[in-house]
């Protein structure tokens, strides 16, 4: 694998701008921070998007991630798992909820509020 440091001509050379990147490139996180190439320390304001802002390289995470990879790395919805079944019965066991749905993304999720309050306004 090539080595050699990137930089943001790369960027404009090899990639198609949808995101209009800043100049930074991190190349190692901890926490909510980052580093670039250079050493150089930045704070990360959003450490990571969408569900996953997770910041970075946390050692909870970081076990976590080991173990789960040891077994299972990721299955289609289509199938359950052990992590997800345990999960959906201490969400029901703490909440006032008799059942649970998982979604992929926050559209995802919002689909299945708007289905399940029409379901309700017809009944």
């Amino acid at each position: 694998m090539n080595r050699e440091p990137v930089s943001r001509e790369l960027f404009d050379e090899v990639m198609v701008p949808n995101y209009a990147p800043g100049t930074i490139i991190p190349v190692r996180g901890e926490g909510s921070r980052v580093w670039d190439q250079e050493g150089r320390e930045f704070v990360d304001l959003q450490g990571g998007i969408a569900v996953t802002s997770l910041g970075h390289a946390h050692p909870g995470l970081l076990g976590a991630l080991q173990e789960q990879s040891e077994k299972i790395w990721h299955l289609s919805n289509v199938m359950t798992n052990e992590p997800a079944l345990r999960l959906a019965k201490t969400l029901c066991d703490l909440t006032f909820a008799e059942r649970v749905f998982f979604a992929n993304s926050g559209a995802e999720a919002n689909e299945a509020a708007f289905k399940l309050a029409r379901r309700y306004a017809w009944e």
